[in-house]
């Protein structure tokens, strides 16, 4: 089977039209999660802040004065990794649903069950995968380009071999772009179904329609900036975190509520946004390509 990448890219937008109720779920869903973070390691943000903020005269930083640096990016990342990888298996379960299975409307199509577990499972030998080959990649990069500094001819065996790096990385993530959809709908861990799905007659059509709607994702991001640029200035940007190092919670909460809201409603909406625009077409084109009505 065939599909249209035109057609796909502009799956999200119809699915906003067709579910409104459902993407501002989403968007709901989002400012819970960023809210939770927030309350989790807040304190460690307003930390980094205030600590970029006293780092930038310094040209050469020691290592005691980077030390509290990597300590707070270390407890951020410790909390957000696993959270926002659950968190994101459940949103792209939801955007798939709502694409293949239009008509399982209950709770915004979000569920945290076994259809979510297996999207996790997925999503991580994916994301496994893809961190090896650019591991592998960019080290022979890094070696060439060490081996270069001696012998200046190298530098074009650098370029070319990052360009085909790049490429090779662009090519996986294309023939692993249905994986998603394709755990979803069969009910089981379909890396390699997903990946024998898009194979070269679908490549270029299934890498056009990514561009078009990463396009759009990101020209609905600019227009949100826009929209919300007076809103942050009437209230104060994140800048206002710096100084407030060690800070406490709920002292950030009383400090910097406003700008704190106004960062949460626009940063959750502008975000759920995005998600849809970008997943949706890889569930529509799955469907086409499985010949599959759609709802």
């Amino acid at each position: 089977m065939t599909f249209s990448a035109t057609d796909c890219a502009f799956e999200g937008f119809r699915l906003t039209r067709r579910a409104p109720v459902a993407v501002l779920l989403w968007a709901v869903a989002y400012a819970a999660f960023f809210g939770l973070l927030f309350l989790l390691v807040g304190s460690h943000f307003a930390t980094i802040m205030s600590l970029i903020s006293q780092l930038e005269g310094q040209t050469e930083p020691s290592i005691e004065d980077m030390q509290p640096l990597m300590q707070a990016y270390g407890v951020i990342v410790a909390w957000a990794a696993p959270l926002g990888l659950l968190f994101s298996a459940v949103i792209s379960t939801a955007i798939a649903r709502s694409v293949i299975r239009p008509e399982d409307r209950k709770f915004g199509y979000m569920r945290l069950g076994k259809d979510e577990l297996r999207v996790l499972g997925a999503s991580l030998i994916v994301a496994l995968i893809m961190f090896a080959v650019s591991f592998v990649g960019f080290t022979l990069v890094s070696l060439v380009a060490a081996l270069a500094v001696a012998a200046p001819a190298l530098w074009l065996a650098v370029v070319l071999l990052s360009l085909a790096v790049l490429a090779v990385v662009i090519w996986l993530s294309v023939r692993l772009s249905l994986v998603v959809p394709a755990t979803f709908a069969e009910g089981r861990i379909a890396v390699k179904p997903a990946f024998a799905m898009t194979g070269k007659k679908v490549f270029w059509p299934l890498l056009g329609m990514a561009i078009i709607a990463w396009v759009m994702a990101m020209l609905v991001g600019l227009l949100g900036s826009a929209v919300a640029a007076p809103l942050s200035l009437m209230v104060g940007g994140a800048e206002r975190l710096v100084g407030m190092e060690g800070a406490s919670v709920p002292s950030l909460l009383s400090a910097l509520g406003p700008m704190l809201v106004v960062s949460l409603v626009v940063n959750a909406v502008m975000t759920a946004a995005q998600v849809v625009i970008m997943y949706a077409p890889f569930s529509a084109a799955y469907l086409q390509l499985k010949g599959a009505p759609r709802g």
